[in-house]
């Protein structure tokens, strides 16, 4: 007699139940996978400014100042827009050579980074283009993508982006706001060259760079490290190097509508007049990042703090000016 096994399987219901649980187990792992690579995109950010920061005490090794804030002609008044003289070359562009980046230092012209001469006459709104202001002479270097000045945690490159910022100049009579920042725009199509050269790093200017307000103006009291024509040395900072703002993240536009970014060769600094932002709050004018609560900063001494975006805008400016006299730890 011939008999017949039973063969055994899983049942509709059984599926879906198995199912259900694989659904929930994903639920609850993926929090925890974006969590692990946030906090990856955090280290790698932190780490990025500490490079910047020991770059910059490279850089004071060998010239005796720290970089400027942004390089102007001798002619230009560093403290008015509309004064300002080209090149408008960034802090971070001088800063190629301790990057491991000197054959992109070497490929930009040295009147970039000496204005003297022809570099003189130059118009305001030129970096990154050549001394005659010809949209069409775009610096070779600027339109290349320096990994390390990029935080990991923000797509700098996105195609959402409508324009640029090539510069930032804190000063006086700007078109910005509270007439005290400037930023010379690139929009499309010449955006479109320099978006593989977009960063999120920017030297610290204190409250408004050398800011030339009113006698009794309190912004006069928060001058930092960088701004246009800086020549800071790291002795002039007597607030303490582990207590002053050096260099900072920023999205370079509102996190979240990705409208604008920045420039790596020509953003050099930026104030700390308007606090910290978050991705849905930010501006083109402010300190902001995306990771989740808090704004990332390298001090004057190379090391790195977090600082919370809920901040007290009077500690953000304590801690942005070189020499104020007023010491306030960034733990604090």
């Amino acid at each position: 007699m011939v008999t017949r096994s039973k063969r055994s399987g899983f049942t509709l219901i059984e599926l879906l139940v198995v199912i259900a649980i694989i659904a929930i187990l994903i639920g609850l792992l993926l929090p925890a996978v974006q969590k692990v690579r946030e906090a990856a995109a955090r280290m790698q950010c932190s780490n990025n400014l500490k490079q910047i920061a020991l770059a910059s005490h490279n850089y004071e090794g060998v010239y005796g100042t720290l970089p400027p804030g942004s390089t102007q002609s001798p002619n230009g008044n560093p403290g008015t827009y509309g004064t300002f003289k080209g090149p408008g070359t960034g802090t971070l562009a001088h800063l190629l050579p301790y990057m491991e980046q000197d054959n992109l230092y070497k490929s930009v012209n040295p009147i970039y980074f000496n204005p003297t001469g022809a570099a003189a006459t130059w118009a305001y709104s030129t970096p990154p283009y050549d001394p005659n202001g010809n949209q069409t002479g775009i610096v070779p270097a600027a339109a290349n993508r320096v990994k390390t000045y990029e935080c990991p945690s923000d797509n700098v490159t996105s195609p959402k982006k409508s324009g640029l910022f090539d510069e930032l100049v804190p000063g006086n009579n700007c078109a910005g706001p509270a007439g005290s920042v400037c930023g010379d725009y690139l929009p499309p199509p010449t955006a479109g060259y320099l978006f593989p050269a977009a960063g999120n790093y920017v030297g610290c200017a204190g409250g408004l760079g050398e800011y030339m307000g009113l006698a009794n103006d309190s912004y006069l009291l928060y001058p930092g490290i960088y701004y246009p024509k800086s020549k800071t040395k790291l002795t002039d900072i007597t607030d303490g190097t582990s207590n002053t703002l050096a260099f900072g993240e920023t999205l370079g536009g509102n996190g979240k509508s990705q409208d604008y970014g920045l420039v790596w060769f020509g953003a050099g600094s930026m104030p700390v007049a308007w606090g910290l932002q978050g991705p849905e709050t930010s501006q083109w004018y402010t300190f902001s990042s995306r990771h989740t609560g808090v704004v990332q900063f390298s001090m004057g001494d190379g090391s790195v703090r977090a600082l919370r975006i809920g901040i007290s805008a009077r500690t953000f400016r304590l801690l942005g000016g070189a020499a104020d006299g007023y010491v306030v730890g960034a733990d604090n």
